[in-house]
């Protein structure tokens, strides 16, 4: 019998230690959600679009603050029920007198901003104070979402965006596109001409890589711990604010695996995997022209222009350490198809060039800040308005 109490005592103390441990886990987890979020905890898998926003959602964004102290507050984004960045839901009649616009991209287009700071926000803002003495309204719908690439987009245009009447197409290629191209031809599913069709999720967990900031790594068993900390420890994320700082993408100009790196396409020269791999995301930005121009939408083509396509330092100086070549590569396509491009690249450069990389984008990252958007968006609505473009209706251009 004093044996038995002893264990009784051990047993009871362990799940007395357990509980104290459990709330405290919780309670530094939940004062930690005050500051950071879970990265990914806001996407939801989809099995023609891989991933998609959570439909009827919130995202509270912190990421930005500590390290930019000229963007000081926080910024909530909102996902309608179609799990785009708008607070109300599209409706698949257009309205009356209203010209439909749909931007398609991945993070910026989204924009890492305040919703109404975003590139499609500014532009429709735009749109509609030139319009405002006309019975015109412009709809400009936020399609972006994080590693959206022309897999996706095309998806996207074909299976769900033409039940939406759109009257204009707006594509942001991103300068690491052709790597989440390569990466969505795991599970690709296509149709009877080759055009894609699906790209269920693949099992991150179960799988030979797993995709980082930093590039794709080797799936081992602490990289997918880390993973999972990652996506579910708030308190993890917060350390790793604090303390971890991700190379910046010209310092991934040898990759750590020999996986296929992110930003290949921007390197000075590209080897045959390289070749390969970026002749499939401009044959499927081919096929988006050819599908859009058969169903008389209007499609306008640009792409992200990144820093390190302007410099070789944060500072501005030295030579760019990109290449600017995805950008050609992206227009010759778009020329081919008569689509209107717009070399994003060209635009900003005589903004950019020279400045110091902190000016248009946030520090120690390739996102554009708020006043790089602003850049951005005065360039894609002087080339809206160019009516040699004939992208909008002709009454905006007679005003």
């Amino acid at each position: 019998m004093p044996g038995s109490n002893k264990w009784w005592i051990f047993i009871v103390a362990l799940c007395v230690n357990a509980g104290f441990l459990t709330i405290l886990i919780i309670a530094v987890e939940y004062a930690s959600s005050r500051f950071v979020t879970v990265p990914g905890s806001n996407l939801v898998p989809s099995f023609r679009l891989n991933h998609t926003w959570k439909p009827s959602s919130t995202a509270l964004h912190t990421e930005w603050v500590s390290r930019n102290p000229e963007y000081p507050e926080p910024y909530t984004h909102i996902y309608n029920t179609q799990g785009w960045l708008e607070n109300y839901d599209v409706k698949r009649i257009r309205p009356p007198d209203t010209f439909r616009i749909f931007y398609l991209g991945d993070s910026f287009t989204e924009g890492t901003a305040p919703m109404d700071q975003s590139v499609p926000s500014r532009v429709e803002q735009a749109l509609n104070d030139l319009a405002q003495n006309s019975s015109l309204n412009f709809e400009v719908i936020n399609t972006g979402t994080t590693s959206y690439s022309p897999t996706i987009f095309y998806i996207l245009v074909h299976y769900v965006l033409t039940d939406y009447e759109p009257d204009l197409i707006v594509v942001n290629v991103d300068m690491t596109d052709d790597f989440d191209d390569w990466k969505y031809q795991e599970t690709l599913l296509k149709d009877a001409d080759g055009n894609p069709r699906a790209a269920p999720p693949r099992d991150i967990y179960a799988a030979a890589y797993i995709d980082t900031a930093a590039g794709p790594v080797a799936s081992e068993l602490v990289v997918k711990l880390e993973l999972f900390l990652i996506q579910n420890s708030y308190t993890y994320n917060l350390i790793r604010t604090k303390f971890v700082t991700e190379p910046t993408a010209a310092q991934l100009e040898t990759p750590a695996t020999d996986l296929y790196p992110r930003w290949a396409w921007n390197y000075k020269e590209w080897d045959e995997r390289t070749e390969r791999n970026v002749e499939n995301t401009l044959d499927i930005l081919d096929r988006l022209a050819q599908f859009t121009n058969r169903n008389d939408i209007k499609l306008m083509i640009t792409a992200v222009p990144h820093y390190e396509q302007f410099a070789g330092y944060t500072d501005g100086t030295g030579e760019p350490a990109f290449s600017a070549r995805p950008h050609y590569e992206i227009e010759r396509v778009a020329r081919e198809n008569d689509v209107p491009y717009l070399n994003s690249f060209e635009a900003l450069r005589p903004a950019i060039t020279g400045t110091a990389q902190a000016k248009y984008y946030y520090r120690g990252d390739m996102h554009f800040n708020p006043v790089g958007y602003g850049l951005w968006a005065e360039a894609h609505l002087k080339f809206l308005l160019d009516p040699i473009h004939d992208l909008l209706p002709a009454e905006i251009y007679e005003d």
